[in-house]
């Protein structure tokens, strides 16, 4: 029961859903006493899925980050353990749409559905701006806060369930999902309109308008286009029940548009809305508005989503089972090889970070190489040299104790992995220039502090144990280093960085650490974060967006410095690999 537990600075108050791979809680934040929503999501619940969790998750999180609509639930935070990744997102204090529905009847009143109807879809514009079909709006999906409306759940979670593939795939919720998507067609935009009618209805007359017991019969409803308007002795406009037929139309090319949708009469009097449907009004009645969707009908622009992907994965699901066999022998391997540290926490990282490892090779294979050979000639001689020094420091481990000490060797290699993680991080800082050089280093003299005081943490364990004491020399260089008594410096010598602390980071400015450090230490990277943000939206380069961008994944990494301490990290992977990978796929790795 998670119940009353405190997840870094926020308490959890109660569940607010469940789904298969997560719940979601109110929490309230420690110090402010603000209300919030979170959702965990079990690392250990996305593995036995084919990656396809995953990459969905990581789609939620991207889309959500830049979203900024009244009418789209917003995403605040990001970050995760090694266990569980947490996505922080506002509170919305009157649930879902469809519990609201449930409390007022099954049916709510025309005008009341129409200012909803409005609400969605100014929802709808920002996420297709960004190119993004929700696939799967129903009641369930759509919050409330107050009177407002709120799009919420791009992840699907809770129709990942099924073991049949092509089920799992097929993402949406029948009874809402347009036909093409149940029938594995190629969709786009039409396929939302088609679940705002279903929903239009639903919340008008209590009750879906086409019957589902399976796909088939689904389909079959939608075909043959009997809709009742005369259920339960509701009345409603004509002009309402022409919008609704039209937007349940089952062939996509007829079905009624977008820009068909804005000119309706309903959704011009503006005296009849409530006051938050009337921003929302406003909204998608600009000219912009129109003129976005009206040049993706005109040039045919839909935005498709091909289903090639699912088709490949049902196509070639032997090579995926093998593959997934390879897997399990690569864990059994790894895991074999690892006894040693008697870890079952890091065994399970490990099984998790190798599936991953290996259904992005499978789901990604066109990633994009560095062009330039030069660069890579750069970039391998700094591996060269960055690399030098850890071989030398595994020779003198190997060398300098026997093997009843294995099992403190691999943890001492992971610590001192670690702390060569965050000062090359710090080094990749340093070369960046802000806008305002001097905002940078608190966060950096921060990093500094970290690496230099966990350094001596290692070092006076080790001085402590005679069988490994040797071993301390090579955490030596991290506590000379004298970048942090130069940062140190510049900070005190600085009388406009001294009056612009805060009292915390105050009595941080000095080698000892505070008894409140890792919070200060934390809030330092995450102002580093955002101000290296800042500078990725003034880069106009794609090839220097793209190095600030890795640069914000490595920094997010050293906020949870514990997490960076439980595993085995490849620093190659992480600092030179990666560079090879396409942007899109980089920047879905940064926490918001």
């Amino acid at each position: 029961m998670l119940i009353g537990k405190q997840i870094g600075d926020y308490k959890l108050l109660e569940e607010l859903g469940r789904g298969s791979f997560g719940c979601v809680y109110k929490c309230q934040n420690m110090y402010d006493q603000s209300y919030h929503a979170i959702k965990i999501i079990q690392f250990e619940s996305l593995k036995n899925s084919e990656g396809i969790v995953g990459e969905l998750l990581k789609d939620e999180i991207s889309v959500l980050a830049k979203i900024d609509s009244p009418n789209v639930l917003k995403l605040e935070h990001y970050f995760q353990s090694s266990t569980n990744c947490y996505i922080l997102m506002e509170y919305c204090n009157a649930g879902d749409l469809e519990k609201y529905w449930e409390k007022q009847g099954r049916r709510i009143k025309e005008q009341n559905v129409i200012d909803m109807i409005i609400q969605i879809l100014n929802g709808l514009y920002e996420l297709h701006k960004h190119n993004v079909i929700h696939r799967d709006i129903k009641l369930a999906n759509i919050l409330m806060h107050n009177d407002q409306v709120k799009i919420a759940d791009l992840g699907f979670c809770k129709q990942l369930q099924n073991k049949d593939m092509e089920v799992r795939l097929c993402l949406g919720t029948m009874g809402t999902m347009a036909p093409e998507v149940a029938r594995f067609d190629s969709y786009g935009l039409q396929s939302d309109i088609f679940s705002i009618g279903c929903i239009f209805y639903q919340l008008l007359f209590g009750e879906l308008p086409f019957e589902c017991y399976d796909v088939q019969f689904y389909l079959q409803s939608i075909r043959q286009q009997k809709i009742d308007f005369q259920k339960y002795g509701v009345v409603i406009s004509n002009e309402v029940k022409e919008i609704i037929s039209k937007m349940l139309i089952e062939d996509p090319k007829e079905r009624l548009t977008f820009p068909q949708l804005f000119q309706y009469s309903l959704f011009k009097k503006v005296q009849n809305m409530s006051q938050v449907s009337q921003v929302a009004q406003r909204n998608f009645s600009k000219i912009e508005t129109s003129n976005f969707y009206q040049n993706i009908y005109d040039n045919k622009k839909d935005i498709q989503i091909q289903q090639t992907g699912m088709n490949v994965l049902r196509q070639n699901e032997d090579i995926l089972r093998t593959q997934q066999n390879e897997q399990y022998q690569i864990v059994n391997n790894i895991q074999q090889n690892s006894r040693i540290n008697q870890n079952h926490y890091d065994q399970e990282n490990v099984q998790k970070l190798t599936y991953e490892l290996l259904s992005t090779k499978y789901l990604s294979p066109n990633q994009q190489s560095i062009a330039n050979t030069l660069q890579q000639l750069k970039d391998s001689e700094i591996a060269f040299k960055s690399d030098k020094q850890q071989n030398n420091i595994s020779s003198q481990i190997s060398d300098s104790v026997s093997l009843q000490n294995t099992q403190n060797i691999v943890k001492y290699q992971i610590l001192l992995d670690a702390l060569e993680y965050c000062q090359r991080t710090y080094t990749e800082i340093d070369q960046i220039t802000f806008l305002i050089q001097s905002q940078s280093l608190i966060g950096k003299f921060m990093l500094l502090k970290r690496i230099r005081s966990e350094s001596k943490v290692y070092f006076q364990e080790l001085s402590n144990n005679p069988q490994i004491s040797e071993l301390k020399d090579v955490f030596k260089p991290f506590i000379e280093n004298n970048q942090f008594d130069i940062v140190l410096n510049q900070i005190k010598s600085s009388k406009q960085i001294l009056n612009n602390l805060s009292q915390n980071y105050d009595n941080e400015i000095q080698e000892q650490a505070t008894g409140i450090f890792h919070l200060n230490y934390y809030q330092a990277l995450m102002d580093l974060h955002t101000q290296i943000k800042l500078e990725i939206n003034r880069e106009s380069e794609i090839k220097k967006k793209k190095v600030l961008v890795i640069v914000l994944i490595h920094i997010q990494r050293c906020m949870h410095f514990q997490d960076l301490c439980s595993q085995k990290i490849d620093l190659v992977e992480e600092f030179f690999n990666i560079k090879n990978k396409n942007l899109i796929d980089i920047i879905k790795k940064v926490q918001f």
